[in-house]
């Protein structure tokens, strides 16, 4: 490579965003004051970018016509290549501004069920309002069909009601209490919470036997003394429980998150001593998390957290 060409290609390396800023800027208003108060620096800064500009170009950029600056053919050549550079850093200077603001990045969300079925669109739809260059995939997967997919750590946060192994991934916890729903009109009269003896004859649904609500829910009668009637109906779901409820087939046991999407098509009761749903909040470890993903984890614990305090619930 010879000299020339080597200097060349070392003062093409000394062009930076200002000079091209302030290129453009004196070809809209025809002359550097103008340009200089557009760009809000002192005409003096404006013309030693311009003759910085040429010096590294190595070819004049204007002519001084009867005292107005008039642009070269060369100036006039380079500048839809100047438009398109200034235009792909401003468009890196916007999204890293809505990266550090939270409000552009990619969201993939795995959850069980009854959470992704409308809690999490509410807060998502929140979430989301001022941020549209968000994208936000959800998933809905029953907590036992997860152990798979845990280990894939294919996921930003993945929310489940059981945990297999914990190793390689951050861990929130919450306690949420599980409450009694009736058919609207259907619970005990002047009653704001029910014991195991008032249950003892009526027809119960709940999720699958070996589910921790259940196997509680057992439990709580066996403290008391009360023999457990056992479940007529199981389901996968608490909206399904809800479903029967509804429509009058028995007394279901579903999560207070749930029964706060019900409040207002069924009788909601208290029941103790306290039947626990826990939730967890899952994130992989093995991977930096993403700014957008912490400001809605984040949000979204404290939404659940309050929920449980709301409720009356504390740490089991």
């Amino acid at each position: 490579m010879c000299r020339t060409h080597r200097l060349n290609l070392w003062s093409l390396t000394l062009i930076n965003i200002r000079q091209l800023e302030c290129l453009r800027a004196v070809m809209m208003c025809g002359n550097v004051t103008q340009a200089a108060e557009m760009l809000g620096i002192a005409q003096p800064s404006a013309s030693s970018l311009i003759a910085n500009l040429e010096h590294a170009l190595g070819f004049k950029l204007f002519d001084r016509v009867k005292g107005r600056l008039v642009a070269t053919p060369e100036a006039k050549f380079l500048m839809p290549d100047v438009q398109r550079t200034l235009e792909s850093v401003e468009l890196t200077k916007h999204r890293a501004r809505q990266i550090r603001d939270n409000r552009r990045g990619d969201l993939v969300i795995v959850s069980y069920p009854d959470l992704a079925i409308d809690f999490l669109p509410e807060v998502l739809s929140a979430f989301l309002a001022d941020r549209p260059a968000v994208r936000v995939h959800l998933q809905a997967r029953r907590s036992e069909m997860m152990t798979g997919l845990l280990q894939t750590h294919d996921f930003d946060l993945a929310i489940s009601t059981r945990l297999a192994e914990t190793h390689s991934l951050d861990v929130q916890e919450f306690a949420i209490p599980c409450m009694i729903a009736y058919q609207r009109g259907q619970a005990p009269p002047g009653r704001l919470a029910l014991e195991p003896m008032d249950l003892q004859s009526e027809t119960l649904i709940c999720v699958s036997a070996n589910h921790p609500s259940t196997i509680q829910l057992a439990e709580r009668f066996d403290q008391r003394g009360v023999a457990f009637p056992g479940t007529a109906i199981e389901t996968q779901t608490f909206e399904s429980v809800c479903g029967f409820v509804r429509r009058g087939v028995g007394v279901g046991l579903i999560d207070a998150i749930t029964a706060r999407r019900y409040r207002h098509e069924l009788d909601i009761l208290r029941f103790v001593p306290e039947v626990w749903q826990t939730i967890y909040l899952l994130r992989p470890l093995d991977r930096p998390t993403s700014r957008i993903t912490n400001t809605f984890t984040d949000g979204l614990a404290r939404r659940i957290r309050a929920l449980a305090e709301r409720d009356g619930a504390a740490a089991p």
